[in-house]
């Protein structure tokens, strides 16, 4: 498995990263959390050593599986975490912090994110308690998740941002607007998430499919029926591409996605060891550039036809009532 450093942290992590989301039992339609440790501990097999979970993923639980995977094992896996919820002052933090070391089984995470900006809060506290908590040694790294550049800007007046973890994929690129490049010019990784745009790249959805009690998917604005026929055609015409390959839909995605500049790792969410052993075949192999043109040009096709859209659940539209973000 290929290995790529976060930022200039010097931390290497795996290309393909394992979403341990769908392991917290919500959203997606539920899981086995003895399935789940099988999962992690293949992943670690597979050479696949970053993990990402939050406390918000199954009200800690996802948290929980994690660190019962990893008992005896914390020094193979480089773990990301989340300060989920409204809070980002130091005391918050902290107190959010020690939850999830105590879930986690260890003593220090390697990557912190906060999960989502806030318009309420200011960034100049969050950031330098974020420094002091590196300083200590409980996180390695400082990560934000769903920021647009203009956040991202604010945060690196008052600390170092690591990492960035935004929805990228083949029908979800909005970030190569300026994100991107901007991560790009000032050495911040990136860690996407939604990689398989939320299973619609693995070729399993249908417009007739039902999904488990539980799964949030139709809400979001992938879903909307203005959306959902044109993604299903476009899944249609790379999986043709892929089947010329000898490949899978979701690893042909997946090597367009490790191959885009700036991207540090792909982060994938499964929760059976035939999933993440499927992930980890987005190596290799090589994909021809006749067939690397072919794909790119599917998916500006459906890129141009789509309206902008913040994120994909359009919390920006709420957010964006509020005023702007609020540095100090």
């Amino acid at each position: 498995m290929e290995k790529r450093v976060i930022g200039q942290t010097g931390i290497e992590v795996s290309a393909i990263s394992l979403g341990c989301w769908p392991m917290g039992g919500d959203y997606w339609g539920g899981a086995d959390d003895e399935e789940s440790i099988r999962t992690i501990h293949k992943a670690l097999e597979l050479g696949i050593n970053f993990l990402d979970t939050a406390p918000a993923y199954g009200r800690g639980h996802s948290e929980e599986v994690v660190g019962r995977a990893l008992a005896g094992r914390r020094h193979e896996a480089v773990i990301s975490t989340k300060a989920s919820g409204a809070g980002h002052a130091e005391e918050d933090l902290r107190k959010k912090l020690a939850g999830s070391l105590e879930r986690l089984q260890t003593d220090y995470v390697d990557v912190y994110f906060i999960h989502w900006p806030s318009r309420e809060e200011p960034l100049a506290p969050t950031m330098e308690a974020l420094e002091k908590l590196r300083a200590e040694g409980l996180i390695r790294a400082i990560g934000v998740s769903n920021f647009d550049v203009s956040m991202l800007e604010m945060a690196s007046r008052h600390g170092r941002v690591d990492i960035l973890q935004p929805p990228y994929n083949l029908i979800w690129r909005f970030i190569e607007e300026d994100v991107l490049p901007y991560c790009v010019e000032h050495g911040i990784g990136i860690s996407t998430y939604s990689s398989l745009a939320q299973g619609l790249l693995t070729g399993t959805i249908r417009l007739n499919t039902r999904y488990a009690p539980g799964d949030m998917r139709p809400r979001s604005v992938l879903w909307k029926s203005e959306n959902l026929g044109k993604c299903l055609y476009t899944v249609e015409r790379l999986r043709a591409v892929a089947k010329e390959l000898g490949v899978t839909l979701a690893q042909l995605s997946l090597r367009w996605l490790v191959s885009q500049p700036g991207v540090t790792t792909a982060l994938v969410g499964a929760r059976t060891v035939a999933e993440i052993s499927e992930n980890a075949g987005t190596f290799g192999w090589e994909m021809p550039e006749q067939a690397m043109r072919q794909v790119q040009e599917i998916s500006d096709e459906l890129y141009r036809s789509f309206p902008y859209y913040y994120d994909m659940w359009e919390n920006w539209m709420t957010w964006q009532k509020r005023g702007p973000q609020r540095e100090f």
